[in-house]
C-alpha cells in the first residue's frame, strides 16, 4: 500500500485574467503549483505523486524535465481533459492493479494545504474508504430559486465547505469511476466524492477539519492572500 498525492492541475483558470493557467502562474519566484507540490514533495507519509496538467502542457519538455528534476516524488505527469472527472479519471486508471493504494486528490490552486491536513487524512484512511477536507460554514447559505427568489434558509450547523485534498482507497474510486463512464447515466460530477456519493452510497465519506489558509485561488486578488 502506497500513499500517492494526485495534484490536479489541468484547469485553464479563466477568471484569473492571467496570459497563462493560474496553476503556472509566479507566485514570489514559484509557479502557484509548486505550493502544493513542495508541501507533498516534503512529507514523509505521501510516497508519490502524480501531476494532471493540461494536454498542451505535455509537449513543454522544459516543464517536464523541471517536475521530475525538483520533485523526485513525481512519477507521472498526465494529461488531463475538459472536465474535471476527465482528468481525475487519468490519473485514477494508473491504479487499477494498486486497489488498495491511498490516492489524495488536491487542486493545484489550493497552495494552503497543510501537513496536518495530510495525516488526518492518511489517518482516516487506515479505517475507513473515503474522506473529504471541508470547513464548518460560517455565513449562512441560501437556496435561491430560478426566478432569483429566496426559498429556503438551510441549517448551517449541517454545512460545510469542501476543500481537497478528497482522500480515498484506490479500489473504491476506481469502480466508482468505471460506474460513471460506462453508465452514462446524465449524472455530471463536480468532484471525486460527488462520484462515490452518487454510486456507492453505502461508503461512509468521513470529513477531515480543512484550513482557512487552503483556499482555492480564482481571482487575481487571491494571490495577494498568499504573500500575506
Amino acid at each position: 500500500m502506497k500513499n500517492v498525492a494526485i495534484l490536479m492541475a489541468a484547469g485553464k483558470g479563466t477568471r484569473m485574467g492571467s496570459e497563462v493557467p493560474k496553476q503556472f502562474v509566479a507566485v514570489n519566484g514559484k509557479m502557484l503549483m509548486e505550493y502544493s507540490l513542495q508541501v507533498f514533495q516534503d512529507h514523509p507519509r505521501i510516497d508519490e505523486i502524480v501531476v494532471v496538467l493540461p494536454a498542451d502542457y505535455l509537449e513543454v519538455e522544459e516543464v517536464l524535465t523541471y517536475l521530475f528534476t525538483y520533485y523526485p516524488k513525481v512519477t507521472q505527469v498526465l494529461a488531463g481533459g475538459k472536465e474535471r472527472f476527465e482528468s481525475s479519471w487519468a490519473a485514477i486508471q494508473w491504479f487499477v492493479e494498486r486497489r488498495d493504494d491511498n490516492l489524495l486528490l488536491h487542486d493545484a490552486a489550493r497552495p494552503g494545504i497543510t501537513s496536518r491536513i495530510i495525516d488526518d487524512l492518511l489517518d482516516t484512511l487506515q479505517h475507513e474508504q473515503a474522506a473529504v477536507t471541508a470547513m464548518p460554514a460560517t455565513d449562512t447559505v441560501l437556496r435561491v430559486g430560478a426566478d432569483g427568489s429566496l426559498v429556503e434558509t438551510l441549517n448551517r450547523s449541517e454545512l460545510f465547505y469542501a476543500q481537497t485534498p478528497q482522500a480515498f482507497r484506490a479500489g473504491l474510486l476506481y469502480d466508482c469511476f468505471i460506474d460513471l463512464i460506462e453508465k452514462d447515466d446524465g449524472f455530471v460530477p463536480t468532484d471525486e466524492s460527488g462520484v462515490v456519493a452518487h454510486y456507492r452510497p453505502d461508503v461512509p465519506i468521513k470529513i477531515v477539519h480543512g484550513d482557512s489558509r487552503n483556499f482555492k485561488v480564482t481571482y487575481a486578488e487571491d494571490v495577494q492572500r498568499i504573500l500575506d
